[in-house]
């Protein structure tokens, strides 16, 4: 059975705080070939009850400019141990780019991910998100919008 969507709590803390612990998130998508593509983004964190944000470095390339034509995603965090929150997480959602949280994004994300982007050429990725599949301290869960 799932429960309502939603990112606040333990997963914020988790999600928000994976970056500086050396846990940042690995985001896959499709690329513009048609290829999987998986990377590490350690400027993931919670925008709102049901999204993320990515600030992407490279606004009209890679993984911004392939998501017009295939916007879903998918998120997944680990981090076995001590840790804020649930140790596995699973995101699938729908990723946008959006100029308009460009301030807002960009002053969310950790100061290393600020300092590979100083001029701030690149753009905020907003992720709503789907569902979520976690595991943590009581168990396996999953969450649904």
């Amino acid at each position: 059975m799932a429960g309502k969507l939603d990112l606040s709590g333990d997963i914020a803390s988790a999600v928000d705080s994976a970056a500086t612990r050396d846990r940042p998130l690995a985001l896959g998508y499709v690329d513009e070939d048609g290829n999987a593509s998986v990377s590490f983004r350690a400027s993931t964190h919670v925008h709102g009850p049901q999204q993320l944000a990515i600030w992407a470095r490279k606004a009209g390339d890679g993984f911004a400019k392939a998501i017009a034509a295939r916007p879903q995603v998918s998120l997944l965090y680990y981090s076995p141990g001590a840790s804020p929150g649930p140790f596995y997480l699973s995101f699938r959602g729908q990723a946008h780019v959006d100029p308009s949280a460009n301030d807002e994004v960009y002053s969310a994300i950790i100061e290393g991910e600020r300092q590979q982007d100083p001029e701030r050429k690149g753009v905020a990725v907003i992720i709503d998100i789907d569902s979520v599949n976690g595991f943590g301290d009581a168990g396996a869960f999953r969450l649904e919008r």
